[in-house]
């Protein structure tokens, strides 16, 4: 058995040095409007964002996608109209969904149906070029235009003839790694924690617990707003945000949040199969939704009680419940539709506080964690990237 010190005798001094508190729980005492995405309550009483743990600093997921027998129309063909053989031209990855001998219609959006239904007759997957033949009331069939959905209504083959020509979907790998966050150092002599301060019982306590919430705020910031980075030469790696994952569903244009175009965008993720539960933003953007007249799509809740007086708000539209979420750490510019069961938090090292060696009449600490965020189903959220407000003093 070793012997520490002279005589044998152990002082704290001896075997506080690398020893690791586990601070992940200081979390929940932090202040919900600090760190809604990490530490906020939804209206089901659950945590926000679930966690689980890791233990490669780069790890990775599987996102499926179905080869649904439907796309969008990609390419304005105004001379493709009326009976005979025409072309509908969708994105190259979506010419996949379909295969020869398939019955389609097209669903010209906002207009009155068109009750025509023409067959593949061929599929060019490099450029999306769909070429379609007579079936069943050509004659009134539309010319494709942009933005149209072009959907198969099953196939028409010969009675035993035999089957097509066999399509597969690979999963997409998807990958992010974990983020350091820290080491943040806090250093304070004897002396200087024994100064008597108003209001202040324990200075270097008041100190860790500031600096914990400044490391909170930063992976709030990063599970927003980070880009997914892995510098090897360099030993240095970024975890990726909402804003590096959801590339499919994005709008540019609107300025305003609203249940309309929140609507049009939970349509699309519909379409891809997902119902995001979660509109993420800035108290700036929501602004028209906080019209407390408009109790059909929108509700407010006051008293919560699973988390003290916390406002909530929720907008009802025809794809359910979607909770707003309030982030001031989000700027008000963007905003996110996430459907929170599919975006957690990867963790390798809970936040802890570690004492460093004991040098002088001082004390030394480190506070540190290491974590990267995971998100499934990008296709199944959307995202918000032009919105404006008005912030100038009545």
């Amino acid at each position: 058995m070793a012997v520490v010190g002279y005589g044998g005798k152990v002082t704290s001094y001896d075997l506080d040095v690398g020893v690791k508190i586990n601070m992940d729980e200081l979390i929940y005492m932090i202040s919900p409007t600090d760190s809604p995405f990490i530490n906020g309550i939804g209206t089901d009483g659950r945590q926000l964002l679930g966690s689980s743990g890791v233990d490669q600093q780069e790890f990775k997921w599987m996102d499926e996608e179905l080869l649904l027998p439907r796309a969008t129309v990609s390419t304005t063909q105004s001379s493709q109209g009326g009976a005979g053989d025409t072309q509908v031209t969708v994105a190259a990855a979506d010419s996949y969904k379909f295969q020869i001998g398939d019955l389609c219609v097209l669903n010209k959006q906002a207009t009155s149906w068109n009750n025509a239904v023409k067959m593949v007759k061929t599929i060019d997957t490099g450029t999306g070029v769909i070429t379609v033949e007579n079936w069943d009331n050509q004659a009134n069939w539309p010319a494709p235009t942009a933005d149209d959905i072009l959907i198969c209504v099953g196939t028409a083959l010969a009675e035993g003839s035999d089957p097509g020509e066999a399509r597969s979907a690979d999963r997409t790998i998807r990958s992010n790694y974990t983020q350091i966050f820290g080491p943040t150092p806090i250093h304070m002599s004897r002396t200087e924690q024994q100064v008597s301060r108003y209001g202040v019982s324990d200075e270097f306590a008041k100190q860790v617990y500031g600096r914990t919430v400044e490391n909170v705020i930063t992976r709030e910031q990063a599970y927003l707003y980070g880009r997914a980075k892995n510098d090897t030469s360099a030993k240095k790696r970024a975890t990726g945000g909402l804003m590096h994952f959801i590339t499919t569903n994005t709008d540019t244009s609107s300025e305003t949040l609203t249940t309309a175009n929140l609507q049009t965008l939970q349509q699309k993720c519909y379409n891809a199969g997902g119902v995001p539960d979660l509109l993420m933003a800035n108290p700036a953007a929501f602004a028209t939704l906080n019209d407390t007249g408009n109790t059909d799509t929108v509700r407010h809740i006051i008293d919560d009680p699973r988390r003290g007086r916390v406002p909530t708000m929720s907008i009802f539209t025809e794809f359910g419940e979607t909770q707003a979420v309030r982030n001031r750490w989000c700027s008000a510019e963007t905003a996110f539709v996430i459907q929170k069961e599919n975006v957690s938090r990867r963790i390798m090292q809970p936040l802890i506080v570690e004492a460093l060696a004991k040098t002088g009449d001082s004390d030394k600490v480190q506070i540190v964690c290491e974590e990267g965020l995971q998100v499934k189903g990008e296709s199944h959220m959307a995202m918000y990237t032009g919105l404006h407000y008005d912030d100038t003093p009545a």
